[in-house]
């Protein structure tokens, strides 16, 4: 039985008539963290929505492949229904996962029910050992709260207790630390990498936070402008990035000896992924005039390090 649980191959999602994010290609192995990074509107959280079948969400051609099922084969009823049974998600801020003014056990059993995996006789059980794993204690007061009554960090730890009792092997996370403050945002990092070493629940995760993404990740994909310009080991491209803003990233982040980062100067293209060029080459300092026509492709530079760049300037003779 192959490893493998989830294969994008050249995915083109969006909406309307609009492509979000176009080439998307990757496969994930069982117990694998994928941390997605990029600025705001390159993408992201449409691939999120797009693995999930949210019906706003227009498939225009490529594949997804989940557990040796193509995806993008059935109709999206069908689609829509195996894909909630496999994957679950946990959103930015707990206000888009629960009712705030509904005790946690309502809900839980009204979710339960819904994916038919809710049985009285295990319930308590059940919940007793998933807050467990996500270090929670006294459920039994925490499932009787009301979400509006406990903190950002505890709300995000119940969303994950939910995602591990519906016992989905693909965990989607958008943004799940930006709506909460340093200690929190470690805590919470913590019961995502404590989740998969414990359950070996395989991980997508969205977010700005490059901090973020080399403390969880096995692999970082680095988007722009609806396109994976890097993808490869999270070592490998943090610490030897060969994409133009992979590198802008990094030399963007604050110093601890008080050395101001440079800043990425313009702003990202809002019209999606283009036919042909390079999106990035109206802000890359080292972009020739071949990129402003290059056709899209990743090219392998290193073990399992795919990029985007032809090269630019560093390639001319």
């Amino acid at each position: 039985m192959s490893d493998t649980i989830l294969t994008l191959d050249r995915l083109c999602v969006g909406y309307g008539d609009r492509p979000a994010a176009a080439d998307v290609s990757f496969s994930l192995r069982r117990g694998e963290i994928l941390c997605l990074v990029g600025e705001s509107g390159c993408g992201k959280s449409t691939l999120l929505k797009a693995l999930m079948a949210a019906p706003e969400i227009r498939l225009f051609s490529g594949s997804i492949t989940l557990e040796g099922t193509e995806l993008s084969a059935l109709p999206p009823k069908q689609r829509r229904k195996l894909c909630c049974e496999k994957m679950g998600i946990v959103f930015q801020t707990p206000e888009a996962t629960f009712n705030p003014i509904r005790s946690y056990r309502k809900q839980f059993i009204e979710t339960l029910k819904s994916h038919g995996k809710y049985d009285l006789k295990t319930f308590d059980t059940k919940v007793a050992e998933a807050f467990a794993k996500v270090e929670l204690g006294d459920w039994r007061r925490v499932l009787g709260e009301c979400p509006f009554a406990l903190s950002g960090g505890m709300n995000q730890r119940v969303a994950l207790a939910l995602a591990l009792l519906l016992e989905q092997e693909i965990l989607l996370c958008d943004e799940p630390t930006s709506a909460l403050d340093a200690t929190i945002q470690l805590q919470v990092a913590e019961e995502l990498k404590r989740l998969r070493d414990k359950s070996g629940v395989t991980q997508i995760i969205v977010t700005h936070n490059l901090a973020l993404a080399h403390f969880l990740a096995d692999h970082i994909g680095v988007m722009y402008a609806g396109r994976l310009v890097e993808f490869g080991r999270a070592c490998d491209v943090l610490c030897s990035p060969q994409h133009p803003y992979t590198k802008s990233l990094r030399a963007a982040i604050p110093s601890l000896d008080g050395t101001m980062p440079d800043g990425l100067p313009g702003s990202p293209p809002m019209t999606g992924p283009a036919e042909r060029g390079c999106e990035f080459c109206d802000r890359c300092p080292q972009a020739a005039e071949a990129c402003a026509h290059a056709p899209y492709a990743m090219r392998q530079v290193g073990d399992g390090h795919f990029v985007s760049c032809c090269g630019g300037k560093e390639a001319m003779p």
